[in-house]
């Protein structure tokens, strides 16, 4: 659970539980109803948690964290949001530039693109 502000004094204690993730070999679930606030400094320190797929799920994202992730978008920078629900319910962010994983195709049917 994250909860605060997330910025950059946040960053290596951040980067503190990216190495014990790896070396876990264990992925990252952030939820963050409780953030209060995040910048872009904060928001690259949530990214490094991302699995090597390059994804992070973030759990209830705050209102903080919601206007971050629309003001890169409009600016087209920032993450690439993926979600099968509300926002509010859950996000799963990937750096741009990484491929989403295929989507499994039933028999008799192609892949969805």
């Amino acid at each position: 659970m994250l909860s605060g502000e997330v910025d950059v004094s946040a960053a290596a204690q951040l980067r503190s539980v990216h190495g014990l993730l790896d070396r876990h070999g264990q992925r990252a679930t952030v939820e963050a109803a409780g953030v209060t606030f995040v910048d872009v400094a904060g928001l690259r320190a949530l990214l490094e948690l991302a699995s090597p797929a390059g994804s992070l799920l973030v759990v209830h994202p705050s209102a903080a964290v919601l206007r971050l992730l629309d003001l890169l978008r409009c600016s087209g920078l920032g993450p690439q949001e993926l979600r099968a629900g509300p926002r509010e319910e859950a996000v799963l962010l990937r750096e741009p530039g990484v491929a989403a994983p295929p989507t499994p195709s039933t028999p008799g049917r192609p892949a969805a693109r």
